[in-house]
């Protein structure tokens, strides 16, 4: 049987279409299960119960870490923001990663610093400690001045100094909500076998901070901002919360992360050859859960109540370079551990998991830059009808759309709804428009880091320019 390139043609976009619809069926699967478990998660809280955790001697302390390198725009506010937290006991320690602008200036400056001599553990090799500085305004603030190591080696320096149980991982970009590590310390007091936890994690363009308090929650200004309001939401918040039901929670944002802090030095903590530690360190964490089936059923939770805020690209440039960063990040961590893939031993997270990632994650923006490509092409010549060009439409484009818009509207449900209705209207319009030129410059960005990890085996590492908060 002798196969035409019209009936190839055909077939990959028959194969494409099928893709679209299973693609969107689980978006919509898994945006309806984190709907399910964070009304069942608020129905589950007692009440007093936050505040018994407030006012417990018995509430584990924290020890929240923060690498920092050339965050002179938003140290400060973050700073604040991290030592007001309402909880029992945390310590927090900045980690400046070799800063070359005056992030350690205005430390030193803002908390009146002053060095100190401090013995600890070495759980972890890291670049040269220059000097440790204590605080004379906070007396749970440490700051740790460091040779340049990247992200991973400044968390395992603060890890090394930390004196607290729970190992809490946040940006230097990011402000949370004040009663935050109440929140997260919860599934860690309720099952001893919670061995990391993460939050809601959502775009800070459009915040208004003063003194690390945030005052008030708005929108991003510009457009490109505002598609990413709906990207965390579809995507990191409802798609997260429900892959977690299921047990097959491979990324724990790195803004925003809590390990107790013997797993994470017994895992290796952060891995300093990864891209970006914190895929990495989450299928890190899921192997160890197989591997020790002796310790109990372990397990990592997933938060839907704390909002933890973080800094979003306003550029194209800064965007594109963010998201081929996060590509390469998924698919080098998927190939190093490739031995879990369609692997019963580790339960969900090998049989669903890797497949899902591996197919949505890592695949989606082949094929439809790929479509993209083929589609104007295979109807010029005729080999694809108006009709085969208009289903693609449909699903690749109008059903993630529609995605977006009722992920949206589920959000209007929680205690994270928008208070005016013209922020609302501004959402529902990026919602319905962010498939039309966002999404493909989006899918561009990660087809060119795929392109560049495999075939050019590039590791590089590219900070981006901040923005700072709005005041």
């Amino acid at each position: 049987m002798n196969i035409t390139p019209a009936a190839v043609i055909h077939m990959l976009l028959m194969a494409a279409f099928i893709y679209f619809i299973v693609l969107h069926c689980f978006y919509f699967f898994f945006i309806a299960l984190g709907a399910l478990g964070q009304r069942s998660y608020h129905q589950g809280i007692q009440f007093g119960e936050f505040k018994r955790i407030s006012e417990s001697p018995l509430s584990m302390p924290i020890s929240i870490t923060i690498p920092a390198y050339n965050e002179e725009k938003l140290i400060i506010n973050t700073a604040l923001n991290m030592l007001n937290l309402h909880y029992p006991q945390h310590e927090v320690i900045i980690v400046n990663d070799g800063s070359t602008d005056q992030t350690l200036q205005l430390l030193l400056d803002k908390f009146e610093l002053f060095p100190i001599q401090q013995s600890f553990k070495k759980h972890f090799e890291t670049q040269l400690i220059r000097k440790i500085y204590r605080s004379h305004t906070h007396t749970n603030l440490i700051v740790i001045d460091k040779e340049n190591g990247g992200r991973a080696d400044a968390i395992n320096c603060g890890v090394n100094l930390s004196r607290y149980p729970i190992v809490c991982e946040i940006d230097a970009d990011c402000v949370v909500d004040k009663n935050a590590l109440l929140y997260m310390a919860r599934p860690f007091l309720l099952n001893r076998h919670v061995i990391a936890a993460t939050g809601i994690v959502k775009p800070s363009n459009g915040l208004v901070v003063k003194d690390g308090e945030i005052i008030s929650r708005g929108l991003p200004d510009k457009l490109l901002p505002l598609f990413q309001v709906i990207e965390y939401l579809r995507s990191f918040q409802w798609s997260r919360s429900g892959l977690s039901k299921i047990g097959c929670l491979l990324c724990m944002p790195g803004a925003f992360t809590f390990v107790k802090k013997d797993i994470f030095i017994k895992v290796g903590g952060a891995n300093t050859k990864a891209l970006i530690d914190d895929f990495e360190l989450t299928v890190t964490l899921q192997r160890y859960i197989y591997e020790h089936k002796n310790e109990g059923d372990l397990s990592i939770a997933f938060v839907p109540d704390p909002g933890c805020y973080t800094e979003v690209p306003e550029t194209i440039k800064s965007f594109n370079i963010q998201r081929n960063f996060w590509q390469r990040t998924i698919l080098q961590s998927l190939i190093w551990n490739r031995d879990m893939a369609i692997n019963p031993r580790y339960g969900m997270v090998g049989i669903f998991g890797f497949p899902y990632f591996f197919l949505f994650e890592v695949l989606s923006p082949v094929i439809e830059i790929g479509v993209i490509l083929l589609a104007p092409i295979a109807y010029f010549f005729g080999l694809a009808t108006l009709a085969d060009i208009g289903l693609l439409f449909v699903f690749g484009i109008l059903m993630g759309s529609l995605t977006s818009v009722f992920a949206l509207l589920l959000q209007e449900k929680t205690r994270l709804r928008e208070e005016k209705m013209s922020n609302l209207m501004r959402l529902i319009i990026a919602a319905f428009t962010d498939h039309f030129g966002y999404h493909q410059i989006h899918m561009f960005s990660r087809l060119v880091g795929i392109f560049q990890l495999l075939f050019l085996n590039d590791t590089s590492r590219t900070s981006l320019q901040r923005v700072g908060f709005k005041s």
